[in-house]
């Protein structure tokens, strides 16, 4: 019996080492397996692909324009989305094939949109707007819905046209109907407009086309790359509208083609659903209570809604949920989708409709870069279910970027374009991992505290650039207003469609009650100051953020034994703000900022530590010109500078030989030629900065002084052969000035 125990005993042990070694075996075939697949996945190929086309893009674009601070941001971003595929890729084994197909495809795709790039400045520098500051009679389709805006006290609509011809009125063209291409943005007086504008409609336009006023300045949205991208060559404003009659098409020569035409009919059929909608809305609704359903059924109406409500809208992070964007194809999705199944619909059906209401949504409200955006997110995730497949968000935003930048790639230069992608990639980011992380606040605090934080935890940097401020009642208005504008929107939207049917009071009456509600706590929180000013970010600091960024983010994404480094990355990212705040704010030298205005020229010099400013403005033959009083306060914010601090005073640029400003060593002198050469001869030792009108002075001070900057200033436009040699010499209202210290 022993015996018969032993070699069983026996008998086992050898038969467990065998399952034991296969086990092993297995499992190391198994990792080899593992290590030798690619470890980089189709996504991440993708993202490193937009990444490739953002590099490209502002490669092509800095070949002929000046490359602002905001896409340093955006570069910055882009190198990090390749940088992480980088890591990715030197955690797989098969590492060096992975590194040769990364390098083919980044250069590849930045090559491209290089090329794209360049192909579309060239295609749209190389047509000549011949017909600029011609008067004449210009016939063309509308093709934007007018909006009523303010302008010096009185109302004008305000709309684009798509030039087909015109008739100038010069003595040497009569009778003369010359085709013409590009787009006009017109501003029509309200007062005197005796047709209805509407969209789609071929019209004739009277008056005299201007130029637009396009150089870049630091903490201004840059408007270059929308009017490229709509190929807008100029303005006209007191423009006469009236609806072109089949005479004039006659004697404009113009014979539509059938993609004309379809595209005509489809904007006037829009237009008409349009302003069906408004007018449906405006019987119902009165005040601003009306003005408001518009703008969040529809967009827009923001001159409408006045300047003070705008400001609280913009002060309470809500102003978004003025524009068309995510929130509001999400709404409409998800009401279709629960009318579709609470009739009985299939889910199939209800997806398939949506993604039809979504287009027409679309097509009402404008292509702009928020509707796109998520109009396609909502067709692929739609699809992705209808074709029973696995809907990745941050698969579908990556596509969507993709096909916007191919289509366009003009749009990463649009603020709409970077903040709406930005935030949409911050939710999809930080938003479940920070909502699974907060487990000790109440749902309906932590719910809108994760939107608000990961929305902006990407484009924060963004943020301070374009509005220079951050608003700490955000957080309470995403809380209590804007459930409150949701409920808004998706009763207009069904109040609407039943309106249709039958009239109805109570739903309007109840909406009325909900944004009167909303604009009233939206006007108390706007107006509690609440806003910290703080001004552009230093460069370097922003790259310190994204870098801290990066880390908050590993460290958020693995095991909770991290957490003390989450807290400590997060106290980081703040701190950056804090350094880059002392930055800005302590610095030896006076600065000198120029601010580009059509009316005049203006500077703004900063004294050393931020501890006095003075807005220099141009005043021309004794006459002083009173500029754009906004976009001057919003350069001295963008800045750090309270706006009530900052001291004005006026000079003339065509004058005598004067000291305009004086701190110290540091000088700004106007100086055209009056005094003799040995008055120029200055301190070795001062730092000053010329002021002339006459460029033959300009070659004087770079012979007397060759390390002196030099602005020329040209008050009545003429600038005749001025073409500085000296890399120390700037023509104001020309093109671009960097900032200058003294």
């Amino acid at each position: 019996m022993m015996a018969y125990l032993r070699r069983l005993k026996i008998k086992l042990q050898s038969k467990f080492r065998n399952t034991e070694r296969a086990f092993e075996e297995s499992i190391f075939n198994t990792q080899v397996l593992v290590n030798t697949k690619p470890f980089i996945t189709y996504s991440q190929w993708a993202h490193t692909i937009l990444g490739s086309i953002i590099i490209g893009t502002i490669f092509g674009y800095g070949k002929y324009y000046p490359v602002l601070s905001q896409m340093h941001y955006i570069f910055a971003i882009a190198l990090a989305i390749i940088g992480v595929t980088v890591i990715k890729i030197m955690q797989s084994y098969c590492r060096w094939r992975l590194y040769a197909n990364l390098l083919i495809l980044v250069f590849a795709a930045m090559g491209l949109s290089y090329y794209h790039t360049d192909l579309q400045i060239i295609n749209y520098s190389s047509y000549t707007s011949y017909y600029l500051q011609q008067e004449g009679e210009y016939l063309g389709t509308v093709v934007s819905s007018p909006e009523i805006v303010n302008l010096d006290g009185q109302e004008y609509y305000k709309y684009n046209v798509e030039l087909h011809g015109l008739h100038p009125y010069k003595d040497t063209a009569k009778n003369n109907y010359i085709k013409a291409q590009g787009r006009l943005q017109i501003y029509s007086k309200v007062s005197t407009t005796k047709y209805s504008i509407r969209l789609g409609e071929q019209a004739i336009i009277e008056g005299t086309p201007k130029s637009l006023f396009l150089i870049e300045e630091e903490g201004r949205i840059n408007l270059r790359g929308r009017y490229m991208s709509s190929n807008t060559r100029g303005r006209i404003y007191d423009g006469v509208y009236r609806s072109a009659t089949n005479k004039d098409l006659q004697a404009f020569h113009f014979k539509e083609t059938f993609s004309e035409k379809l595209y005509g009919k489809s904007l006037y059929l829009c237009g008409q659903i349009r302003e069906s909608i408004e007018k449906n809305i405006a019987s119902n609704l009165d005040g601003p209570q009306k003005v408001l359903a518009q703008a969040l059924c529809l967009g827009g109406h923001y001159s409408e809604l006045g300047e003070k409500r705008m400001k609280d809208f913009a002060y309470t992070g809500l102003i978004h949920i003025l524009s068309i964007s995510g929130s509001h194809i999400a709404l409409l999705l998800a009401l279709i989708y629960g009318l579709g199944r609470l009739v009985k619909l299939g889910k199939r059906t209800c997806l398939i409709l949506g993604i039809l209401v979504a287009c027409i949504y679309c097509c009402i409200v404008g292509g702009d870069a928020p509707v796109i955006r998520a109009t396609m997110m909502s067709i692929l995730m739609c699809m992705a279910y209808v074709k029973g497949r696995l809907y990745q968000a941050k698969q579908a935003l990556c596509i969507c970027a993709i096909l916007c930048l191919v289509y366009d790639p003009f749009s990463l230069f649009d603020v709409s374009f970077q903040l709406s992608f930005g935030a949409t990639y911050g939710l999809l980011i930080w938003g479940k991992v920070l909502y699974e992380r907060i487990q000790w606040l109440p749902k309906w605090i932590k719910t809108p505290l994760v939107l608000c934080v990961s929305a902006q935890l990407l484009i924060l940097p963004l943020q301070l650039y374009y509005f220079h401020y951050i608003s700490i009642a955000s957080l309470l208005a995403a809380c209590i207003v804007a459930p409150i504008l949701d409920i808004s929107i998706i009763l207009i939207f069904i109040s609407t469609v039943i309106s249709y049917v039958m009239s109805i009071s109570f739903p309007w009456s109840l909406i009325d009650v909900l944004l009167r509600i909303s604009l009233y706590l939206n006007h108390v929180l706007g107006s509690s100051g609440s806003l910290l000013w703080l001004g552009m970010m230093h460069l370097y600091c922003v790259y310190v953020y994204y870098t801290l960024l990066g880390l908050f983010t590993y460290f958020l994404t693995h095991k909770k034994k991290y957490t003390v480094y989450v807290v400590m990355s997060l106290l980081c990212m703040v701190a950056a703000y804090g350094v880059s705040y002392y930055v800005t704010h302590h610095h030896k030298n006076t600065l000198i900022h120029y601010i580009p205005m059509k009316q005049c020229n203006v500077l703004l010099c900063i004294a050393p530590n931020h501890e006095q400013a003075y807005l220099l403005i141009d005043a021309p033959d004794y006459i002083k010109t009173m500029p754009n009083e906004s976009l001057i306060n919003q350069t001295i914010r963008a800045y750090g500078m309270n706006p009530r601090m900052v001291k004005v005073k006026y000079f003339l640029s065509n004058g005598s030989a004067r000291v305009i400003y004086k701190n110290g060593m540091n000088q700004i002198v106007v100086y055209n030629g009056q005094s003799r050469e040995k008055n120029l001869k200055l301190n070795d030792k001062a730092n000053v900065l010329f002021i002339t009108s006459r460029f033959s002075v300009m070659h004087e001070i770079d012979r007397i002084s060759p390390r002196s900057t030099v602005l020329f200033s040209s008050p009545h436009g003429a600038l005749r052969d001025v073409d500085p040699s000296s890399e120390h010499m700037y023509i104001m209202g020309y093109s671009f000035i960097k900032d200058i210290y003294l």
